[in-house]
């Protein structure tokens, strides 16, 4: 008997440890406050969530924050209005950047309230980001400023890191599925048909991915298909040298190196302006999250992006 009740006091221990570590950092959140500051300025307060990938400007609590679907901000602002920005994380570290706004990178801690004051001065629609992968739902971690008259509309990729895996074993449709379950397609577009906008980036967007094939020099589907066979077969593509299934193996291969490389150790954005904001998306490493045969099924897939008539030869 004495041993149960030590179970169940460990266990109330226990209970008592998770909900102090949810409930404590709001109960905290009051002492550092500093909007005493500003008590003229309106407010928006804004809270990142990891569990569900979302900013919110609703209120988040220890005892909803598991139970309650949190609706991703909207914030609106106008063009002269001073704001008060407080930007609080309900779980794990975030990083709040809105580049076009001149706010942050701004590191969010659970339990603290960061704050910054914004003047819009343009009408438009402005991205902020989470630019800390955060969990699973980071990538999600988007939304606008919208200081009217608004020039774009932000759509919500939904909880794409929910998808099931696919129950074929082809190495095309694994690759499909990877680029929906880390959200290769909130950068890329849907299909790898064009990239977001990224504020001051050189190329302006994220680049489309659906013309490796022929950057490979993969001109012809039998070609595509001869490469695709290879990894659907687990042969690798380095030891096909002394039997080539394609012409243009040379090309084929640098490509398919690069882009596993890049895919394994991730690449910075390039700044058009070295003066200002760092872009906000960049291409993280997937090292440690994929292994070789997931890159390869992304390769694969990505290889099969390239509508049929456009692979037609070099130079068509």
């Amino acid at each position: 008997m004495k041993v149960l009740g030590m179970e169940r006091a460990a266990l109330g221990i226990t209970i008592v440890g998770i909900l102090a570590v949810i409930t404590l950092p709001f109960l905290y959140e009051s002492w550092v406050s500093r909007s005493g500051e500003y008590a003229d300025l309106r407010v928006i307060t804004l809270t990142a969530i990891a569990e569900t990938g979302v900013w919110t400007t609703e209120e988040v609590r220890g005892g909803n924050y598991f139970a309650k679907g949190f609706v991703p901000a909207r914030p609106e602002l106008k063009v002269g209005e001073s704001v008060l920005l407080r930007l609080k994380s309900a779980d794990v570290i975030h990083d709040f950047y809105c580049p076009e706004l001149g706010i942050g990178p701004l590191e969010v801690y659970p339990g603290l309230v960061e704050e910054v004051v914004v003047t819009p001065v343009a009408p438009g629609a402005y991205d902020f980001y989470c630019t800390t992968v955060c969990g699973q739902a980071h990538f999600r971690m988007r939304g606008q400023f919208m200081v009217r008259p608004a020039t774009s509309t932000f759509d919500d990729p939904g909880e794409y890191w929910l998808e099931d895996p696919p129950d074929s074993p082809s190495l095309v449709e694994r690759g499909e599925w990877l680029f929906k379950r880390h959200a290769c397609f909130t950068c890329h577009g849907e299909g790898g048909h064009g990239g977001m906008f990224n504020p001051n980036y050189v190329k302006g967007t994220v680049p489309a991915l659906d013309t490796m094939a022929s950057e490979a020099g993969l001109y012809y589907p039998e070609d595509v298909e001869a490469i695709v066979s290879a990894l659907e077969r687990d042969i690798p593509l380095d030891d096909l040298w002394d039997d080539p299934p394609v012409p243009l193996f040379n090309v084929v291969l640098a490509k398919y190196q690069a882009v596993r490389e890049l895919i394994r150790s991730g690449v910075p954005a390039g700044k058009l302006d070295q003066e200002g904001p760092v872009p906000p998306l960049v291409m993280p490493a997937w090292g440690q999250v994929l292994s070789d045969a997931d890159i390869n099924a992304l390769i694969a897939y990505l290889l099969t992006l390239e509508p049929k008539d456009h692979v037609a030869g070099p130079g068509s």
